[in-house]
């Protein structure tokens, strides 16, 4: 329900592409194939990730991959979201687009699933290998990880924008990471204190107890602060307990 890259899109590094302006096997297929063909001009890369839309055909988009001889036959991946599957399945607008999705790929990543749903789910009858499912991961993590997340509470997950001060020390915003409770997923735009020098703009991505930072781009200068979390229960999120 939160796009939390709306506001990050601009900040691309390294390899990366992003094919902003339609759909991928209809208006931007020929942008595809172009950026696939640019991709591998010099040298066929290790592996070439293509990440679609909620709405996108997978056995198109491979299809229209198969105009880069320098690339194997692309894999189909989809991750299938065990909250909302048995209601995008019934729907009458999206749900053979949602069947197609799951049928053409060819393997599956299951999320938000509890022990209930993921059964239901396999007596649907797909038939592609599940290269990770979330709920089972969930069942096997150590203890000081299981508490974080429970599988059969997917349904409570919420959702907050926060305003962290600017600019915070990194000592102050990594005690305050480490005391988080119940969140599963942070991500935004921190100014951090480096001493003498000027402060440093980083994008803070923050998943189940472990964070990274990394540069982000001065385009992002409008987002200061502004943080997207995804958390479980009540956690406290007043600004007294943030950094």
């Amino acid at each position: 329900a939160i796009n939390i890259d709306a506001g990050l899109i601009a900040n691309t590094s390294g390899d990366t592409i992003a094919l902003t302006n339609g759909c991928a096997c209809c208006s931007i297929g020929d942008s595809l194939l172009e950026a696939a063909l640019s991709a591998t001009k010099a040298a066929p890369p290790d592996l070439l990730l293509v990440e679609a839309s909620g709405i996108a055909h997978p056995a198109r988009i491979a299809a229209t991959l198969m105009g880069v001889s320098a690339l194997a036959p692309a894999t189909c991946l989809t991750v299938v979201n065990g909250a909302r599957w048995q209601e995008n399945m019934q729907d009458k607008y999206i749900g053979k687009l949602f069947r197609a999705q799951i049928d053409e790929s060819d393997y599956l990543c299951l999320n938000r699933f509890g022990q209930s749903t993921l059964q239901a789910f396999r007596d649907t009858g797909p038939q592609q290998p599940v290269v990770a499912s979330i709920a089972e991961i969930r069942q096997t993590a150590p203890p000081e990880r299981r508490g974080m997340a429970s599988p059969e509470t997917s349904s409570l997950l919420r959702t907050q924008t926060l305003s962290l001060p600017a600019p915070v020390s990194m000592k102050t915003l990594e005690d305050w990471l480490k005391n988080l409770q119940g969140v599963e997923r942070l991500k935004g735009v921190v100014l951090i204190e480096t001493g003498d020098r000027l402060p440093q703009l980083c994008l803070l991505n923050y998943t189940q107890g472990a964070f990274q930072l990394s540069r982000a781009d001065a385009a992002n200068t409008a987002c200061i602060g502004e943080i997207v979390v995804i958390f479980r229960d009540s956690p406290d999120f007043k600004l007294g307990s943030g950094p």
